[in-house]
C-alpha cells in the first residue's frame, strides 16, 4: 500500500480507501503477505479488451514460430504510456532458459530490450523526454543505467534496425532482443516482440539469425496491417 501512495502521490489513507475498493469489486486481491495483486474482475476486463483490440491473438503465432526457430523463450510486450508490460512468454525448447521478463512484469522504457526498441522506433526528441521522464524510477531499481548510458544504447539500436539489445543489465546472465512492430499508420507501435536467454546463446555470432528471425515476423505483422488502433492502446 505504501507503494501504491508513493508511485500514485496519493495519501496512505486515501490509497488505502481505494485498494479497499478494488478489492471488494474484485478487481484486486491480497497474498498473504499483504502485497496487491489483480484480480479476476482485473482479469475480465482485459479478456473484454484483448477482443476488442486483439492484440495477445494477433502475436501468438508469431511468438510461437519465434520460440520454434531460436529454441530460446518469446515474449510480446506491450506499451503503456512511460512502461511496457509482458503480456505473453512462449518457452522455446533449450533446456536453460531465462526466468527474465515473467507474464504480467512492468519496465520502465529505456530498461531492457523491449524498452530500448519501443524508444528506437521514436522519434529522438519524444525518446529523449521519456528517458528524462524515466530517469528517477531508473535510477532507484537500475542505477548503472543513467540516461547518458540509455540514449547511447538507444542510438546503437537504430543503428541495428530498430533491435533492441540487452545483455546482463536486467537480470545477471540473461540477455535479450526485440523490436517494436509499426502501427498500421506506419507510426511507432505499442506492441514489440523478442527473445530472452541465457547470456551465452545471444553471443555475437548468433546476433545475425535472431535478428532475421525478429525482423521476419514484424515484416509479417505490419505488412498484413494486424497491430491496430495504436493509440487507443496507448492511451
Amino acid at each position: 500500500m505504501a507503494e501504491v501512495a508513493d508511485e500514485s502521490g496519493l495519501t496512505k489513507p486515501t490509497a488505502h480507501r481505494l485498494l479497499g475498493e478494488l478489492l471488494h469489486a474484485g478487481f484486486l486481491e491480497q497474498a498473504p503477505d499483504r502485497r496487491y495483486q489483480l484480480g479476476p474482475e482485473a482479469y475480465a476486463v482485459g479478456a473484454a479488451a484483448e477482443a476488442r483490440y486483439g492484440i495477445q491473438q494477433q502475436t501468438l503465432a508469431a511468438a510461437a514460430r519465434l520460440a520454434g526457430a531460436s529454441e530460446d523463450v518469446a515474449v510480446v510486450t506491450v506499451r503503456r504510456r512511460l512502461h511496457y508490460v509482458c503480456i505473453h512468454r512462449e518457452e522455446g525448447r533449450w533446456p536453460v532458459r531465462s526466468h527474465v521478463l515473467q507474464l504480467g512484469d512492468r519496465l520502465p522504457l529505456g530498461v531492457g530490450s523491449p524498452g530500448l526498441a519501443f524508444l528506437a522506433a521514436m522519434s529522438p526528441d519524444d525518446a529523449e523526454e521519456i528517458v528524462a521522464a524515466n530517469a528517477d524510477e531508473v535510477s532507484r531499481t537500475f542505477p548503472h543505467l543513467p540516461p547518458d548510458r540509455v540514449l547511447g544504447m538507444i542510438d546503437e539500436s537504430r543503428a541495428r534496425s530498430g533491435i533492441g539489445l540487452n545483455r546482463g543489465l536486467v537480470g545477471d546472465d540473461s540477455a535479450g532482443m526485440s523490436v517494436a512492430v509499426p502501427a498500421a499508420n506506419g507510426g511507432p507501435g505499442v506492441l514489440s516482440i523478442g527473445i530472452v536467454a541465457p547470456a551465452s546463446r545471444m553471443e555475437p555470432d548468433r546476433e545475425p539469425l535472431l535478428t532475421s528471425l525478429l525482423l521476419r515476423e514484424v515484416e509479417h505483422l505490419a505488412g498484413r496491417g494486424r497491430v491496430r488502433r495504436s493509440g487507443r492502446a496507448d492511451g
